[in-house]
Parts: structure tokens; sequence; C-alpha cells
């Protein structure tokens, strides 16, 4: 305990300003336990209790302390009735008891008794080769039923019977001993052969290869290519439709969690929160747009059940490690379609004009789920946010392959 204290100590003072205060509360808070392997052989005496010498062994074994039994020196005087209407009753003394409380009493001493009984066999295994069972007698007479009572019995009757010998000690009084030499040889495991030795292989003897340098994965969303220009977010027409832009975002997000009936009355009341600043106008027109894309035939199956969103994308495609987040993810039998925002940032009028680093990054996520789901096709889609655009780029799409 003591080296756990110290240790406790400078782990403190390493990682915090030193207080005393601040050390005594972070002990307290951190309520550590003390474990020791008691069986580890060290050049000691080991004092204990029966308790905590359960499951543990010494060569010599000593039990100095046999004539205290357990008493109502701790007693409490609380005692609960039996059977499910159990109650509390409390007489602090004996002689107050009454004819319940006394049989109460007379059980718990019963229980106690034998709880008793069962530590003298756990303290009497403790020992390896000796075990030495010695007390004192006071001034009082010895209590009934105590260890040294009832180990002496019993060795008394081997006296008799000629199994135990009377030894006198230096101090003048008689100890009696009980023998148990070891008469027949230990039975020794039989010899082993050395088990033959094979040469070592090559490997063994040589320095290991210097490891590559794990590579850089390639994360879709942060591309290695410059992005085209965002929208700016201040002020006139390019400020209100970078904000359209974020709202539509937002309800692409998360309106197809919610059932297809409650989504334009959802849609609605999260437009009309005064935090937006929009007309009723502009609400009905975002409300619109947004209800018509999750609608489309060819959008319904990315927003409608089954459907993720956020779903993170891992794989190895030619060598290099893909790690990624596709915004919407559909896994049917028949295909795999993924979908991924583009928000505050000018839609293309064509798919030819999609800038070469949104078709790369649609490239590698088609790559790497392809791996994932190498029994359908993968469908991806790119969504502009500033219209909203649902726009198709198949796997024909020149993209100039994974980066």
């Amino acid at each position: 305990p003591l080296d756990e204290l110290l240790a406790l100590a400078l782990l403190y003072e390493r990682e915090h300003v030193a207080s005393w205060q601040g050390f005594l509360a972070w002990v307290a808070a951190g309520a550590t336990e003390v474990k020791r392997d008691l069986e580890q052989v060290r050049d000691a005496v080991r004092v204990m209790t029966v308790h905590g010498a359960k499951g543990l062994q010494a060569e010599i074994v000593i039990l100095p302390d046999t004539v205290a039994v357990p008493g109502a020196q701790h007693d409490s005087g609380l005692m609960w009735t039996e059977g499910p209407d159990s109650v509390p009753l409390w007489v602090p003394a004996r002689q107050d008891d009454v004819p319940v409380t006394e049989t109460l009493r007379l059980a718990r001493d019963a229980a106690r008794g034998r709880e008793y009984r069962r530590l003298l066999y756990v303290a009497m295994t403790r020992a390896r080769d000796r075990l030495y069972v010695g007390g004192w007698r006071g001034r009082q007479a010895l209590a009934d039923g105590n260890w040294y009572t009832a180990i002496g019995g019993a060795m008394e009757a081997m006296v008799g019977a000629g199994t135990a010998q009377e030894v006198p000690l230096q101090s003048g009084e008689t100890a009696i001993r009980l023998d148990r030499p070891q008469e027949e040889a230990p039975v020794l495991a039989p010899a082993r052969d050395a088990p033959a030795t094979a040469p070592l292989p090559d490997w063994a003897s040589r320095m290991p290869p210097e490891e590559p340098a794990p590579p850089r994965p390639l994360v879709p969303s942060r591309p290695e290519m410059p992005e085209p220009p965002v929208h700016s977010p201040l002020g006139g027409v390019r400020g209100a439709r970078f904000r359209r832009g974020r709202l539509i975002h937002r309800l692409l997000q998360s309106l197809p969690d919610v059932p297809v009936e409650a989504r334009a009355a959802i849609a609605r009341r999260w437009l009309a929160r005064p935090v937006h600043g929009l007309d009723p106008g502009e609400q009905e027109t975002i409300a619109d747009e947004v209800l018509a894309v999750l609608a489309a035939p060819a959008a319904f199956p990315l927003f409608g059940p089954g459907s993720h969103a956020e779903v993170p994308v891992t794989g190895l495609v030619d060598g290099r490690v893909i790690a990624g987040r596709v915004d919407r993810l559909c896994v049917t039998d028949a295909a795999v379609t993924i979908v991924d925002f583009k928000t505050d940032r000018p839609p293309p009028t064509t798919v030819a004009d999609v800038p070469l680093i949104y078709r790369r990054q649609m490239a590698a996520y088609q790559a790497a789920l392809s791996r994932i789901y190498p029994d359908r096709p993968v469908h991806g889609f790119l969504l502009w946010t500033d219209g909203p655009t649902l726009m198709r780029l198949d796997a024909n799409t020149p993209s100039g392959g994974v980066p």
C-alpha cells in the first residue's frame, strides 16, 4: 500500500499542479483499489486474517489467536423476520427479547457459529508443511466452542490413541505434536528426451527488410486537386444563394428519415423558423423544390426506405487505400446507388461540364463500392443544392481514373 501511495503521488505530480488538497481529492475521486499477488514469494512474514488467507498457502502457518469467538459486542440488535412480509425488529439487549426475537437471535447465533467453524477449516488447510496452533488463557474462562478447545480435544484423543505425542517445551509447558512423515518416495515425472532441433531458417539470421512507409489514404472528400470556387456568403444575390444552399442541404439530409406523408409539413414548419429569415414565398419555393427532388423517380431509391445518410466507405483500389464518406447510400439486390451533395457551388449545365475533381471523387467511391459489391452495378449521382439539381454520373463518364 505504501508503494502504491507513492506511485500515485508521483503520477499526480506529473499530470497536475502540485497540491496536497488536490491530491487528496484526486485519490478519493479515483477510488483506487490496490491488489497484491500474495502468492509471490518474499522473504517476509505475512500477517493476515483467515478471510484474507483464502486461496493461499505457505510452508509454515501459525494460528496465534484461536480462543476468540465471535461475540455480540458488534451486534447492532437489528433483526429481520422471515417471510414475504419481513419487517425489522430492534432489540438492543438480550434480556429484552420476546419469543419472536429470541428465535431470530438463536438462528443468527447458529449461523455465526457455522461460519466460525468453516473458517477453522480454512485456517487449518493453509499450511503445506507445518501448522502451529496457539492460544492464551486470561483471567476469564475460555468461551465455549473456540478453535483452541476444539483442536485440543481432538489432539488429546490422538494422544490417547497413540497417534500424537506430548512433547516438553523450553518454557516448561507441554505441547501436543502430530507428525505425518513422508514414507514413500515421491513419484517423479519420467525423463524426457531432448527434442530434436531443426536448423534455423535463413530469415532467422538476416536483418528484417525496411518496412515501406504506409501510403496516405485517398480521401475523396478532401481531394488533392483544387476545387472550383464556392459562392460568397456575403450579401446580395450570392449571399441569399449561399443561405439557400445550406437550407436545402439540411432538408435533403434530414427529411428522408421521416415518413413520406409528413415530409411536407415538417419542411415548411422548419423553414418558417425566424432564424432562417425567409419570407413565405421563399419558404414555399424551397419546400417545393426539395420535395420535388425527393419524389423524383430517379432519386426515390436514394431517399426512400433502406437508404442511409453519411455512410463511411473504405476500400483498396489499385493498391491505394480509399477512405471517405458518402452523403447518401442505397443498396438493393439489383444495384448500389450513391449520391454526393455539392453545396454553395454553381451547378454545371451538362455532365460534361462537371469539374474533373468531382468526377474523380465519384469514380473513387464507385471503385471502392465495386470491390465491396462486385455482383451489382454502382450508380453515382451529384446533387447540386443550388437548384437543386440531381445529376447522374455514369460509369463511362470521363473521370481521368482514380487519382
